[in-house]
């Protein structure tokens, strides 16, 4: 039978009853009575443990822990939360003079326009790896790296970067090259370390189930959605699919599958083979008729989380196919490699502020081939 927790009242309630039933001549209602006010302030002391037990009741279960518990708890499974990664690239230092041979120290520093900060709460900064000198071109390209983790240091090619300290014959402001600044990622949410630690209970280790191929490849520190692929090469062997939704473009770089990769051939059986591979981005267009100008950024962002939210087909265990996604998603349990017309016109209404609309294109569910998902849609208004 569930414990009910005593309302704050009827704890001051009984407080007054228990006195007046032991002091003869005590008047409960009396404002400023003695008793009455150490009732009060019982009864408060009383309620305010009842609500700390109820809360610390929640830290005991993964599915509720708060940090810093949910962190202890998951480190009894010898799971970690992933640390985010700091954004790197290079940034175009350019001399005010003629001279050639204008040194650029190693460790310069550089502040980005705004208020931007890293995953920590941390003013973000951008310091060169190396020094350089400025060559008879009138630049130099140096490698900068981002002072903190998260995706703020992700910035495209030409953003304006200050030196915190001027330089002699070298102009205050450098620019990130064509390549920009990438590779910066967020720790791991609260929502995603759950999934894992609740994915480890259900489905413990088994010496190389799909189950485990997920784990395996989530733990490499570089998904954050994975999806694995049992028999996908034939007989004993077992591929894992995954994006990094983190960043502008999910779909994995080489290095990216290389890191994954040898996560996961680390810990597979020695018998069978693995692959880690980038699903194939599909191009999908989503024309919408009959919204105002006022609700179209909020119906885009709302298309594109779901399109983001779409497994890749022929996926048979996975974020969003077997693993939920994040509290509190319109669709945490999908079909791997379909999106559906029903769920595309219930994003738009979730996001648009009158009920009216038609949604010209796609006109009917729209599926992905095995190993495909969709690209970040280009949505239009007409």
């Amino acid at each position: 039978m569930p414990f009910a927790l005593p309302a704050l009242a009827d704890l001051r309630s009984q407080f007054r009853s228990n006195f007046a039933a032991r002091l003869a001549g005590f008047d409960a209602l009396l404002r400023r009575s003695v008793a009455g006010v150490v009732s009060d302030g019982q009864g408060g002391g009383i309620f305010a443990g009842f609500r700390a037990l109820g809360w610390l009741s929640k830290q005991l279960f993964i599915d509720s822990a708060e940090v810093p518990y949910l962190d202890r708890r998951l480190a009894d499974y010898g799971m970690a939360r992933i640390a985010g990664t700091a954004a790197v690239g290079n940034a175009i230092f350019t001399g005010t003079v003629s001279t050639p041979a204008i040194p650029i120290p190693a460790g310069t520093t550089l502040t980005p326009a705004g208020s931007l900060t890293d995953s920590n709460g941390n003013a973000l900064e951008f310091t060169t790896n190396a020094a350089a000198t400025i060559g008879s071109g009138g630049t130099v390209s140096i490698a900068i790296t981002a002072s903190g983790p998260g995706t703020a240091g992700n910035l495209p090619a030409g953003t304006p970067l200050t030196l915190m300290n001027a330089i002699a014959g070298v102009l205050p402001q450098a620019a990130v090259d064509n390549s920009g600044l990438n590779g910066g990622t967020n720790s791991e949410s609260d929502d995603s370390f759950r999934a894992r630690g609740l994915a480890r209970i259900r489905q413990p280790p088994q010496g190389g189930a799909g189950s485990d191929f997920w784990t395996w490849a989530r733990n490499s520190g570089v998904p954050t959605r994975a999806w694995v692929y049992p028999l996908n090469r034939g007989p004993g062997t077992c591929d894992v699919a995954f994006t990094i939704d983190t960043r502008a473009n999910p779909i994995p770089l080489a290095a990216d599958i290389a890191t994954v990769q040898a996560a996961v051939v680390a810990a597979a059986p020695v018998i069978g083979g693995s692959q880690a591979f980038a699903p194939v981005a599909d191009a999908l267009t989503i024309n919408v008729h009959g919204l105002p100008a006022a609700d179209q950024a909020a119906v885009t962002a709302a298309l594109v989380a779901l399109c983001a939210s779409v497994p890749p087909g022929g996926a048979s265990y996975g974020d969003g196919v077997t693993i939920p996604l994040q509290t509190g998603a319109l669709y945490p349990i999908q079909t791997p490699g379909t999106l559906y017309l029903e769920w595309i016109e219930a994003a738009i209404n979730s996001a648009a502020t009158i009920p009216s609309f038609d949604v010209t294109a796609p006109t009917a569910d729209v599926t992905f081939a095995s190993g495909h998902l969709p690209a970040v849609p280009t949505v239009t208004f007409v």
